[in-house]
């Protein structure tokens, strides 16, 4: 200890002015002060007048919820009061410190290898690594006064076929009630699968909550999957949104004849996440629902469409699914609502649809344009990108198109050059309500010959 004080004396003559001796070194302001760290909140499912509920601390929480991956703690600025992550990353602590400043209570999500990925659920090497690893992160962060619950795993039995896989759900849920007696459990499905919901029952029965991960048209499905199983504890919808990517094969003519999928207007989406948030989610509020959460909150950053499900643009802006969700969770819209892009056909190629598989020659001239109103008749402004399908930035977000081939993209109708390459592009375009910080969006998907 002496030689620590030597050395640190001896640091601080250098740096700071001289030390009297070896036992004379400055101690910073407020070393000592101590501070109060808030209690874990007293989470628990129960059921009253027979009926379940989420309580926090003894009251009802009923989770009106985002699936994020930014903006957190902006949640309860629109009606939310809980965010979902889905693993532990090195700004874990500034999110959850974040969302408590802020009142936004954290789903925390442990991330746990999945079969379709390569983790072996026969390599008990692997699952006790893993385990370990778990069990670490529950013992960090379990204290902490954001943490709402546990969720072990996303989608984790996707495209699986070994049913360890519920056994190594089940020890780290055990783990999780012999140490944190504060927080429930769940685990995400990526549907409401029958016979997944039953092995969770047989073989991870300290799973707390179910949690299913839902998009249309499949989130009316999910409540009689749920009874069918025999689940008799609460679940959630963890995810829900517009029809996804991956789930196109019933609306053939959104698939085009390269493969390109025709993608709704952010007004069209909007439109979806209220309605599946009201008929399907609260509506299920008495038969075991306690809550949902809204993906994706944030912009996207993989996905086979970048634009596609996020509720925010590059700059923060909001999109009407916002506005929507706000009125969902609160009753009402608020003040001031993003512009409006009413449907696909107020946005045009040559005069075509984004359905009608536009092809062009490299290097040829065209138009488009886009009907875009504000409901409160703010200025709008325009951008238009040019962008190679899946092209994206380093961080995995939209990329911000190819430069050269617009003329002037600040207008509701441009003239624009076809790219030089052949392949798949999507020409996207952006209409903002900059003093209020909306946006809107469309998109038409074309082909260069």
């Amino acid at each position: 200890m002496k030689n620590q004080m030597l050395f640190l004396c001896t640091f601080l003559s250098v740096g700071l002015g001289a030390c009297k001796d070896k036992y004379d070194y400055p101690i910073p302001r407020n070393s000592f002060e101590e501070t109060t760290t808030p209690p874990p909140a007293k989470v628990t499912v129960v059921k009253v007048n027979n009926q379940w509920q989420m309580q926090v601390n003894g009251k009802e929480f009923y989770i009106k919820g985002v699936a994020s991956n930014n903006y957190h703690d902006l949640a309860i600025k629109y009606g939310a009061n809980t965010a979902r992550t889905y693993g532990v990353a090195a700004n874990t602590r500034e999110i959850l410190d974040k969302a408590h400043a802020a009142g936004v209570y954290v789903n925390f999500g442990l991330y746990i290898g999945r079969e379709t990925d390569g983790f072996d659920y026969n390599n008990t090497t692997a699952v006790s690594q893993q385990l370990e690893k778990m069990k670490q992160d529950i013992l960090r962060f379990k204290d902490h006064p954001a943490l709402l619950c546990w969720s072990i795993g996303n989608e984790a039995e996707a495209s699986y076929t070994n049913t360890k896989l519920w056994n190594a759900i089940e020890d780290i849920a055990k783990f999780i009630h012999e140490n944190d007696p504060n927080h429930p459990t769940t685990t995400t499905l990526a549907s409401s699968n029958v016979e997944h919901i039953k092995n969770i029952m047989n073989l991870a029965p300290s799973i707390d909550i179910l949690s299913v991960n839902t998009y249309a048209p499949n989130l009316p499905g999910v409540l009689g999957n749920v009874t069918t199983a025999g689940w008799q504890k609460p679940y959630m919808i963890t995810e829900f949104g517009p029809r996804g990517t991956w789930q196109m094969a019933p609306e053939p003519t959104r698939v085009l004849t390269w493969g390109g999928l025709v993608e709704q207007t952010s007004t069209e989406k909007a439109d979806i996440y209220l309605q599946a948030y009201q008929d399907n989610i609260i509506a299920n509020k008495a038969n075991g629902c306690i809550g949902s959460f809204v993906f994706l909150w944030g912009y996207q950053t993989h996905g086979e469409v970048l634009t596609w499900f996020g509720m925010f643009d590059q700059k923060g802006y909001t999109f009407p699914a916002v506005d929507a969700m706000q009125f969902a969770w609160t009753g009402s819209y608020p003040a001031n609502r993003a512009p409006v892009i009413q449907n696909r056909n107020q946005m045009l190629m040559d005069g075509k649809k984004a359905e009608d598989n536009i092809m062009v020659a490299k290097a040829s001239a065209h138009t488009a344009s886009v009907v875009a109103t504000d409901p409160e008749n703010d200025p709008l402004t325009y951008a238009w990108r040019i962008v190679k399908e899946k092209a994206a930035r380093a961080d995995g977000s939209l990329a911000d198109g190819i430069t050269g081939l617009i003329n002037t993209n600040t207008t509701a109708n441009i003239t624009f050059t076809a790219p030089n390459e052949t392949g798949a592009y999507r020409l996207i375009v952006f209409v903002s309500d900059n003093a209020n910080k909306k946006v809107a969006s469309a998109v038409i998907p074309f082909y260069v010959n």
